[in-house]
């Protein structure tokens, strides 16, 4: 099954029978989708390995390094265009060890490289192509190469050969210029200056880069290519909470109601794409990313509870059911990705001929789908339609379920699309993205009460934690059975909230028992205390010629500013003080570059959001979980992203159970009264009186939330 797709994505078996290749290389080994879909490439290829140097080292050539992921389009054009020529090929592996690396199974090789190609460059992407000496020193990259000179890029042949040469004539300078590189992206890894002045006056000053960078008519960042930009929207929805008068929440609703509107949303299947290859977000690259639709899922969410407004909870729960439908295993586990291409061409699977749609719509249909989207004969995208529709009053495209009429024309169209080739899916499940999915579907459930969101994330978390607890730790890739690498700072860190949150949805203790021992391990593998900086990669990790530590949130929050955003809450719930003084330590040294660049420190500046101003502390004690559940909904009446919450919805008065609860402050000698929840309110653990109806409850939430209420 796995092969009909590969050969639907990509033009392989075509190639294939005009060179009479039909052997496979070292690649059908392995089990990432992405080096699986070059097993049958001429080039002799090397998964990235002690193997692959000790060849480069005893045929004295260069490693070549490949680096990429399976639903990368250019990934895809240059393995077509190269990687499949016969002779180019054959430069390949007469002069050069090739080595392949799936960028999402082995961030830490590609974020080492990326640096070195960036220094190099000043510019970096996939697929990324860098030339290492046999010790993996880096001393020439580039991202994508042509098989022809164009566009004042040389030809991949041409570079190969002059890259075989320096490396046989050159040799000493060759490697002084790669030490100078390891050098230069070691040091340029290091912490920045480390600020004591952590003040509100630090957020101000990333609200008005924000705005200075905002695109007031089209919403998003930028004039041109444009990215979600999730983290750093979810810091200008804290900003609008403080600062209500500013226009944060108006930048956040504009970017949501255009991309909601633009083809990046697949306004047929649910989902967003990758990005916008346009400043209107109507033309997207066609990649569907997992971490994206988690993240923004959760955006939108969160704008819901803000502002009430009903587009954006139907677009969360519309993620939510692709997800759900397209992108989960029989064991909840979520997969990562979907391509851009099929049938080898980019977005084949979701534009629309004109005339096309004109057939397949009665006439009523096809009236009422062109008032409600944009249509034209001409096209948007290459002579077709990617459906988009301008945002109106009360007008929300498909996502308007009232009308009854819009919802047969998306089913009629969703089956037609159906019968297409789709494109390719990468089913490995990464750690990280999962939990990022997770804790999205249980702030859904938050929202709409509906525990069927609440289930997607507690059989996802379960599927999770028995791949670790039976496969000897933390693991990043999974797919088939098989741990495709092991845990990151980021598993690490999205594991540990993802325990927290499961904790505030469930009030079983056993989760928090988890996010402790996840807090404790995150610490011992990934601390380094004479440094006072967080490493991606374990301390008994693979030694590469540096060990990687990236701060700055990229797509996906890093590793650093999950650790630390789950670390604080830790250090609250347990009273912790050396976690307290690392969150201490990571935010005085992010913090003033946060301020100056928030589109990369988003994340970050949520975190320091959470640590400047006052942090709820909510613990709630109850015999009987229902009531302890009706108690914990009031917290997501109001947008309350600054708080802790720690809970016991079994409690007992045994004393066996109690040792269990009695080490957390805010449970400390609490106990609910007799068939009622009892919750407590607290700042710095000194607490408001106890309360034992949601009603009570509500007002003392209000009244911390308003003061000018009191």
């Amino acid at each position: 099954m796995a092969r009909v797709q590969l050969v639907n994505r990509s033009p392989t078996l075509h190639m294939q029978l005009v060179h009479g290749h039909d052997m496979t290389n070292r690649l059908s080994k392995e089990s990432s989708p992405y080096l699986l879909q070059h097993k049958n490439n001429p080039v002799d290829w090397f998964a990235w390995g002690k193997e692959a140097f000790e060849e480069a080292k005893s045929r004295d050539v260069p490693i070549l390094l490949s680096i990429g992921y399976s639903s990368c389009h250019w990934c895809h054009v240059m393995e077509y265009e190269s990687f499949e020529n016969e002779s180019i090929a054959k430069l390949m592996n007469q002069n050069f060890v090739s080595v392949k690396v799936d960028r999402e199974e082995r961030p830490d090789i590609d974020s080492i490289y990326m640096s070195a190609v960036q220094s190099m460059t000043g510019q970096g992407g996939w697929p990324l192509t860098v030339f290492l000496t046999g010790d993996g020193l880096p001393f020439f990259g580039g991202t994508y190469y042509p098989p022809e000179a164009r566009g004042g890029m040389p030809g991949f042949p041409q570079l190969l050969s002059s890259i075989s040469d320096a490396y046989k004539d050159r040799r000493s300078e060759i490697e002084e210029s790669g030490s100078y590189l390891r050098d230069h992206i070691k040091q340029s890894a290091q912490s920045p200056h480390t600020d004591d002045n952590m003040e509100p006056v630090l957020l101000d000053r990333a609200y008005q880069q924000l705005s200075t960078q905002h695109d007031w008519e089209s919403g998003g960042f930028g004039n041109s290519i444009k990215f979600p930009q999730t983290m750093a929207l979810e810091f200008l929805l804290r900003y609008h909470q403080k600062h209500p008068t500013s226009q944060a929440l108006e930048m956040v609703e504009l970017s949501l109601q255009k991309m909601a509107s633009g083809g990046m949303y697949d306004q047929l299947g649910g989902g967003f794409h990758r990005y916008s290859t346009d400043k209107n977000w109507i033309v997207p690259h066609f990649e569907k990313m997992l971490y994206d639709n988690a993240l923004l899922s959760r955006l939108y969410i969160h704008a819901y509870l803000i502002t009430g407004r009903k587009l954006y909870i139907d677009v969360a729960e519309d993620i939510f059911r692709y997800i759900d439908n397209e992108m989960t295993d029989k064991l909840g586990l979520f997969y990562s990705a979907e391509d851009a291409d099929s049938d080898g061409k980019e977005g084949t699977y979701y534009i629309w001929d004109y005339e096309e749609l004109q057939q397949i719509l009665d006439e009523q249909e096809f009236k009422q789908l062109q008032s409600a989207f944009t249509l034209s004969p001409k096209g948007n995208f290459e002579g077709k339609n990617i459906l988009h529709y301008t945002l109106s009053g009360t007008h929300l495209g498909f996502l308007d379920s009232d009308d009854l009429n819009l919802q047969a024309i998306r089913a009629k169209l969703t089956k037609q699309r159906a019968v297409r080739n789709k494109p390719f899916r990468d089913e490995k499940n990464l750690l990280s993205w999962n939990a990022l999915m997770s804790l999205s579907f249980i702030d859904g459930y938050f929202i709409t009460k509906d525990e069927k969101w609440l289930n997607k994330a507690i059989l996802n978390a379960n599927s999770l934690l028995s791949i670790v607890d039976n496969d000897s730790g933390v693991f990043h890739s999974y797919k088939a059975g098989k741990v495709g690498s092991y845990g990151y700072l980021e598993d690490y860190a999205a594991l540990l909230l993802l325990m927290l949150s499961l904790h505030e949805a469930t009030l079983d203790l056993d989760w928090l028992t988890r996010a402790e021992f996840f807090g404790e391990s995150l610490i011992q593998l990934f601390w380094d205390s004479h440094e006072s900086r967080l490493y991606d990669t374990p301390q008994d990790g693979e030694t590469l010629i540096i060990r990687p530590g990236e701060s700055y949130d990229n797509a996906t929050p890093s590793g650093s500013s999950m650790a630390v955003e789950g670390l604080y809450k830790l250090s609250i719930i347990t009273n912790n003080k050396q976690y307290r003084n690392i969150v201490i330590s990571l935010l005085a040294s992010t913090s003033n570059i946060a301020s100056e660049h928030p589109i990369s420190f988003g994340n970050w500046l949520c975190v320091l959001d959470s640590f400047l101003y006052p942090t709820l502390e909510i613990a709630i004690v109850a015999e009987d979980h229902e009531n302890a559940i009706k108690m914990r909904d009031c917290l997501f009446e109001s947008y309350i992203p600054n708080h802790i919450f720690c809970g016991n919805a079994y409690f007992s008065r045994s004393e066996k159970f109690r040792n269990k609860w009695d080490s957390y402050p805010l449970l400390t000698e609490r106990e609910p009264e007799s068939n009622k929840a009892t919750a407590f309110l607290c700042e710095n653990y000194a607490c408001e009186l106890p309360v034992s109806s949601p009603k009570e409850f509500l007002d003392l939430i209000r009244q911390k939330i308003n003061p000018a209420q009191k």
